[in-house]
């Protein structure tokens, strides 16, 4: 009998021979793929174990797009959806004669090209797709004709790629709380004025570590899903360092507190790093500290927001206390991976 519980199923492992070990197939999936004595399946080795497949299920999956009609927003949405779920391969169409914005129109990026008045002129499907496609680890363009690209992927994804680019979320992420606290602590805005490659930088690791989850999983099956949690409200964070940056590049900062907003810059700072040691070391007392730090901020923010006249300022406070919400969150996700 098959030993089933949310997908999980036991075999015993049966030895035949002097140096051949099997197990049985479960029956019901053998039947939903007609497999029976004889058939071939394909054995996968992966970082965290072995994964059979039928033929069909062997091969690469592919996706198709056409974006002609789309707008940009909608057309990254599309191709972040098939990158983050694994395909291996996607086929884009368009009109010939489509003229599209720069992929980054609507992003910090363009934003700031316009501050300086360096508006991009329209591109072609060409080069618009292969300014996107850069933005995806391990995506390339391998041909193209005059109504289509096909994109594949170049590498395989490993567990040891999810563990370096995960790292590297948390490195991007650290960047840019302390390029934050400079500008504040400077009171010079101007030194956030690269905060969006920063931040497209952590997105693009963000979206491998997706891509990654979602095609072999974690090597602890069970931690998969809280990963998924953790890489979101990562996201969430540099979202908010990014749009601090633009109030502060973009905004009047006459009448802002720069002090004020630099004491709770640092405090964020400082319950990150606690995160990310923490993450890797678990450490109760560090996340007690990270929770005195939220209760110091719940009873100064208060006062905070009473004592300025500026909107600009009340909106900067807001993202910094949407940011400890996202902290707090972090760390109970933290905590449940112990169990």
């Amino acid at each position: 009998m098959d030993n089933n519980h949310n997908g999980k199923m036991r075999r015993k492992v049966i030895k035949q021979g002097h140096n051949t070990l099997t197990i049985t197939l479960p029956t019901e999936w053998a039947k939903r793929f007609n497999l029976g004595a004889g058939s071939e399946v394909d054995i996968l080795e992966r970082d965290n174990g072995l994964f059979i497949t039928t033929e069909k299920n062997g091969h690469s999956r592919k996706a198709e797009i056409d974006i002609t009609g789309m707008d940009n927003p909608t057309i990254w949405k599309y191709f972040m959806a098939v990158y983050r779920e694994g395909y291996d391969e996607v086929v884009v169409k368009f009109d010939p004669n489509l003229k599209l914005d720069h992929p980054y129109k609507f992003y910090t990026r363009y934003r700031s090209d316009l501050k300086y008045g360096r508006e991009s002129e329209k591109e072609n499907p060409v080069e618009f797709l292969q300014d996107l496609v850069n933005r995806f680890i391990g995506f390339e363009i391998i041909s193209y004709d005059k109504n289509s690209v096909i994109i594949k992927e170049i590498s395989e994804a490993t567990s040891k790629e999810f563990d370096n680019s995960f790292r590297r979320v948390f490195l991007l992420l650290q960047e840019m709380i302390d390029d934050t606290c400079e500008s504040l602590k400077t009171e010079n805005p101007k030194l956030l004025r690269h905060i969006h490659e920063v931040d497209i930088n952590l997105d693009k690791f963000h979206d491998y570590c997706i891509r990654i989850l979602n095609k072999i999983g974690n090597k602890d099956a069970r931690k998969t899903s809280l990963l998924f949690s953790t890489l979101y409200l990562i996201e969430l964070l540099g979202d908010e360092f990014k749009n601090i940056a633009i109030h502060l590049f973009e905004d009047t900062v006459k009448g802002i507190n720069f002090k004020n907003l630099l004491q709770m810059a640092e405090q964020r700072r400082e319950q990150l790093t606690l995160f990310f040691d923490c993450f890797y070391h678990f450490d109760i007392e560090k996340i007690k500290k990270i929770m005195d730090l939220d209760k110091k901020e719940f009873l100064t923010a208060k006062d905070k927001y009473k004592h300025t006249k500026s909107e600009e300022e009340k909106e900067l406070l807001h993202h910094f206390r949407l940011m400890n919400k996202y902290i707090n969150a972090l760390t109970e996700l933290r905590i449940e991976m112990e169990f």
